[in-house]
């Protein structure tokens, strides 16, 4: 039966295990059939050109820039001002999720939904880990970057890249990640390009702090234009038999407001002077 309030969400919440080699994380959607990957890969255009896209952002407004030095810290500031990237927004607040899953700027007539994810704890990577360089300078190869040569591969070496045919992508990617680790050894072991893993990263601005957040970054499923799949066992668990925590569509409002007297709300979470002016608006208007 779908949710009605937040006391028949906190019960579904409370049958979810705590102890194990995971963490918990949360995401809310305001429709049951929104699909679970970020934002470059909704649009077939965008993934086209993602490279293009990622470098046309920065030269437009430079100054904006000039402190992330990381192609992670980059994808981070783009999903704030609201460009796709292969970022999905995740949360450690179950309730942040809910307010997702009810809030919209158009109506719905469709239940929303919360996702559980159960993620193990080897698959969550720190803003500086290594994997997560190779996932996030992805972003700034062209669409045809792929790994079907490299498959073959246990590993890449970068002295064997005599060994391989010129259209292998592997050394240009090699080569963006040097750019931000000159420390970074010219081995890849090519699973990594196919993972999504979760990342916890600085928390750089007041939306991060506010929202609990955290990201997803997607990798490739062997050619760029397809994105790497979230692991079944992260969202489906036999010992649940549960993935999503559905939200009735007719309690959406009922449920905002519940959430709005424990101070959870559009001022909370989106603290930028725009939105505390657009709250304002809507609850005093």
């Amino acid at each position: 039966m779908p949710i009605r309030n937040i006391a028949e969400f906190i019960s579904e919440l409370r049958k979810i295990p705590r102890r194990g080699d995971f963490e918990l994380y949360f995401r809310g959607h305001n429709e049951l059939d929104h699909l679970l990957i970020p934002g470059i890969y909704r649009n077939k255009r965008l993934i086209l050109n993602e490279n293009i896209i990622f470098k046309e952002f920065i030269l437009r407004t430079p100054n904006d820039f000039l402190n992330e030095k990381s192609a992670l810290e980059k994808l981070v500031k783009m999903q704030h001002y609201g460009l796709p990237t292969r970022l999905l927004d995740i949360t450690t607040n179950p309730l942040v999720a809910l307010f997702f899953a009810c809030h919209t700027k158009r109506k719905s007539k469709k239940n929303g939904k919360v996702i559980v994810f159960r993620i193990p704890k080897s698959d969550i990577k720190y803003y500086d880990s290594d994997t997560v360089s190779i996932l996030a300078n992805i972003s700034k190869r062209p669409s045809d970057f792929n790994i079907k040569n490299f498959k073959r591969k246990k590993y890449y070496r970068y002295n064997e890249i005599e060994a391989f045919n010129v259209g292998d992508h592997i050394p240009y990617l090699l080569h963006e990640i040097k750019e931000e680790k000159s420390y970074f050894q010219s081995i890849i072991n090519p699973n990594d390009i196919e993972r999504v893993v979760a990342v916890k990263v600085k928390q750089s601005n007041s939306r991060i702090i506010k929202q609990s957040g955290a990201f997803l970054i997607f990798g490739i499923n062997i050619i760029k234009t397809n994105p790497a799949q979230i692991p079944d066992d992260w969202i489906k668990n036999s010992e649940l038999q549960l993935a999503d925590l559905e939200i009735e569509n007719d309690s959406k409002s009922d449920i905002l407001n519940e959430l709005n007297i424990l101070g959870i709300n559009e001022a909370t979470l989106f603290p930028e002077l725009d939105n505390q002016a657009e709250y304002l608006k809507k609850h005093y208007g």
